[in-house]
């Protein structure tokens, strides 16, 4: 009997599919719900299209300390999404030099050192949101896929900045520092309502949506920025480009900066932007510290073009003892803690797990970073 050569090519390639693990079904319900609600957005073509992409026999995962007593069932969650796939779990921290130099995936954290010395690199999942500690002059022409955790901790960071914007307009901040010195204070501070006043949101990404959001469900009139496009949820009602941002800043009651930090964001908020706030309004600063030239944001402080401000990020960071930002009433402060929550590292994993799913099967991976704009 005659067999030609179409027929033999399609037994083998029956006998290869026979043999390969079974691919798994798209993310389970409780991943799909937590995809739609942070708006989490794929890649606009299957990872399989890369050429640095093929099916990956080794996989090296990087268990935190925090998550050190859950590492079996992280484990067990991982190889569910990707069957036939050797699993190498690292502790904590930065992985071995050794290590570095032969992964050619790794799930972990990104650092400059890991990602110059890691030759054999074809994708990386950063476990966090930020990746501009990452960066470095060159990155670009390094041949590998990166995707990050960004959106996951836009919940409890638009949470605090609604908690700082609250603390200011109720006054808080006054009545709290006169609790912490013993004093009943008979006068009363202005206080103002938040509602038909407008949010402006520097960069409407995944926490400037999250903010827009709750902001949107108190009454306020939502405003923002980004850098990609017009396009926004029907809860905020205008979405101008970056160059927009000082005709909008003159429109704001609050100002909130959720911007990455790239060249075009550095040093931002500065006297000039200061000037063209509406006068009076609240600067909330949950990006990044070195967005924000400190000395003009202290003089606006100062002089009234703001009426106070809430900080996650400072520059310098961690601010040092006797900054003079630590003596202004109208500021409030925090560590750069936005972001720390109970439900954070569950969300997180969730996230980095699907990816896995998706990079073992050569599907749209989530959260891919675009290296050129460094975010």
């Amino acid at each position: 009997m005659n067999v030609n050569r179409w027929t033999l090519h399609a037994c083998a390639l029956l006998a290869l599919a026979a043999a390969a693990p079974a691919a798994t079904a798209g993310p389970d319900e409780e991943t799909r719900k937590l995809i739609e609600s942070l708006r989490l957005e794929e890649a606009p073509e299957p990872v399989s299209a890369s050429p640095v992409w093929r099916r990956p026999e080794r996989v090296h995962i990087v268990i935190p300390a925090r998550a050190e007593q859950d590492r079996e069932r992280l484990l067990a969650e991982a190889r569910e999404v990707a069957p036939g796939v050797e699993l190498v779990p690292l502790s904590g921290g930065s992985p071995d030099p050794g290590v570095i130099a032969e992964a050619e995936v790794l799930l972990g954290y990104c650092s400059v050192d890991l990602i110059r010395n890691a030759r054999k690199l074809r994708w990386l999942q950063h476990y966090g949101s930020g990746v501009n500690h990452c960066m470095y002059p060159g990155i670009e022409k390094k041949e590998f896929i990166f995707t990050n955790n960004q959106h996951s901790s836009a919940p409890p960071i638009a949470e605090h900045v609604i908690a700082m914007m609250m603390m200011l307009t109720r006054g808080l901040h006054v009545y709290h520092r006169a609790q912490a010195e013993g004093r009943w204070l008979d006068e009363r501070t202005p206080m103002q309502e938040i509602s038909g006043k407008t949010l402006l949101i520097a960069g409407l990404g995944g926490i400037g949506t999250e903010v827009a959001w709750r902001a949107h469900a108190l009454g306020m009139r939502v405003i923002a920025t980004r850098n990609s496009s017009r396009e926004g949820p029907e809860f905020v009602e205008y979405v101008g480009l970056s160059h927009e941002l000082p005709d909008l800043a003159a429109q704001a009651d609050v100002v909130v900066n959720a911007l990455p930090l790239t060249e075009e964001t550095k040093g931002l908020f500065d006297a000039k932007f200061f000037d063209t706030v509406k006068r009076g309004a609240l600067f909330i600063s949950v990006g990044r510290g070195a967005s924000t030239v400190t000395g003009d944001l202290v003089a606006a402080l100062k002089d009234g073009r703001l009426s106070g401000a809430g900080l996650d990020v400072t520059e310098p960071e961690p601010l040092p003892a006797g900054h003079e930002l630590w003596t202004l009433p109208n500021v409030v402060i925090t560590p750069h803690v936005a972001a720390t929550t109970d439900r954070g590292f569950e969300r997180g994993w969730l996230i980095i797990r699907e990816n896995l799913r998706r990079y073992v099967n050569g599907e749209k991976l989530l959260n891919v970073v675009d290296v050129k704009r460094g975010y």
